[in-house]
């Protein structure tokens, strides 16, 4: 995103500050050096974070967002800021992995990645420094919505939302009468690596609130909460597997190369931050079944998040797809949240499970269609592939011929993964309905607007009575 108009303006003496900086060349000055990197960068831009609208060296995203207003403490700013430039950094990681190998040749040497670190090191103390740009840094922090105002205005919405809504009861109606599959051979299982019990853990809260567990709490959440997966059988598109790039550099799937994508996220409930787990899996496609099929295409998948209460334990889980559709609650046996339809929202699906929140749950998937069919504690009585976990940011990052490439376009999308649906969807505002995206880009409504990445989502849904 850049700077447009004169909203740049209240930045000019940071830029001054940082630019009359003695450098050598070829690195140069601050506000030139940044803006290399971004004209260098732009058919390689990582869509996950977001450029702060008129300064350089910071980004965000809708955790950062929700933050901005909380920080009222030097220590609160400090942890605040720092969290946008740690955005930056990753992004810029990721971005510069997947550049020209002559344009990384030269953007990786010592002295420039040195100078891009100074910069925003120095920038930070400036804003720091002075409240009047901090203050200003709040408000241009938040994340402009992934819905298209013009889509709708275009699209008559108003007209087709009861459409849309008749669409997401009928789903609602067909997934309540699931019932708990037989288990048999047809059903291929999947389980994670076996891992000791670590019992309740309790994770310490940073001074923003946020529970921040160390690598070992990190590791042993991941682990213990990892879930079981059966997955139907009726072709190859059933089998969990990681898209990749060949040797020509053209995107393939590794079927036999089950792996589940793991990292962190938060949600605040009723005014308290939760730590959460998200897993996400790939298949090959859902396989069309005919040629007018609306839903059928390029890949699909599934994204498991599991909310933690203050033992460590599941206190709600939730799923949709990785094109931000279907978005389906689950409330473990032992959970004190109440659900509660918000007038004005999408009407959502919640089912209360068996199980406790203590491990990780089975999930059933349906053949071909990959819906959520059901989820409880069983475990196969039939022999089980064992998936790895790897952090999810590894599919910004994978192997190709001239280094790295990311499976997500500019757009956060996956190019190829388009679904015909689009063609009935797209007066919603949703971008590009039913294709694959990047976390942060799943817009989860097509009545009223929700970001699955929202950490407040949640709140409009469930309460402690």
């Amino acid at each position: 995103m850049r700077a447009s108009g004169n909203g740049w303006l209240w930045f000019v003496p940071l830029l001054m500050a940082c630019s009359a900086q003695p450098v050598e060349p070829p690195v140069g000055s601050c506000d030139a050096l940044f803006s290399n990197w971004t004209d260098a960068s732009a058919d390689h831009r990582d869509s996950r974070y977001r450029p702060v609208e008129g300064v350089y060296g910071l980004r965000t995203d809708r955790l950062s967002a929700a933050l901005a207003s909380a920080p009222s403490t030097a220590e609160q700013r400090q942890l605040w800021l720092q969290r946008l430039t740690d955005n930056d950094r990753r992004a810029r990681r990721v971005e510069l992995s997947n550049l020209p190998v002559s344009q990384r040749a030269r953007w990786s040497t010592a002295a420039i990645q040195n100078r891009l670190d100074a910069c925003r090191t120095q920038q930070t103390r400036q804003l720091l420094d002075h409240p009047p740009s901090f203050e200003r840094l709040r408000s241009a922090s938040q994340v402009t919505s992934d819905y298209s105002f013009w889509a709708r205005a275009f699209g008559a919405y108003p007209l087709f939302k009861p459409i849309y809504q008749r669409g997401i009861a009928a789903w609602q109606a067909e997934a309540a009468r699931y019932q708990a599959p037989a288990d048999s051979p047809g059903w291929l299982s999947y389980q994670p690596q076996p891992y000791p019990p670590s019992g309740q853990v309790r994770v310490a809260t940073d001074a923003l609130g946020l529970p921040q567990p160390d690598s070992q709490q990190r590791a042993a959440l991941l682990a213990r909460h990892a879930p079981h997966l059966r997955v139907e059988q009726a072709s190859q598109a059933d089998r969990i597997g990681s898209p990749r790039f060949d040797g020509q550099g053209r995107r393939e799937f590794a079927a036999t190369q089950p792996q589940l994508y793991q990292q962190l996220g938060w949600s605040r409930i009723d005014g308290r931050w939760r730590l959460q787990l998200i897993y996400q899996l790939w298949f090959s496609e859902r396989p069309k079944t005919h040629a007018l099929d609306l839903l059928g295409g390029e890949l699909d998948g599934l994204i498991w998040r599991v909310t933690l209460d203050e033992r460590g334990n599941a206190l709600l889980y939730d799923s949709i797809h990785p094109c931000g559709c279907w978005h389906g609650f689950y409330l473990p046996a032992d959970s004190a949240l109440a659900f509660q339809q918000p007038d004005g929202q999408e009407a959502r699906s919640v089912r209360r499970l068996s199980i406790k929140g203590t491990e990780g749950a089975t999930l059933w998937l349906s053949s071909s269609a990959h819906q959520l069919l059901w989820v409880d504690g069983r475990r196969s009585t039939f022999p089980s592939m064992v998936y790895d976990q790897q952090p999810l940011e590894q599919l910004s990052q994978l192997p190709h011929p001239q280094g790295s490439r990311s499976l997500y376009a500019q757009d956060g999308l996956v190019e190829g993964s388009e679904r015909l649906e689009r063609w009935l969807l797209w007066p919603s505002g949703v971008r590009s309905p039913g294709a694959m995206r990047q976390w942060g880009r799943h817009a989860t409504a097509f009545v009223g607007e929700a970001h699955f990445d929202d950490p407040d989502l949640l709140a409009r849904y469930f309460h402690t009575p």
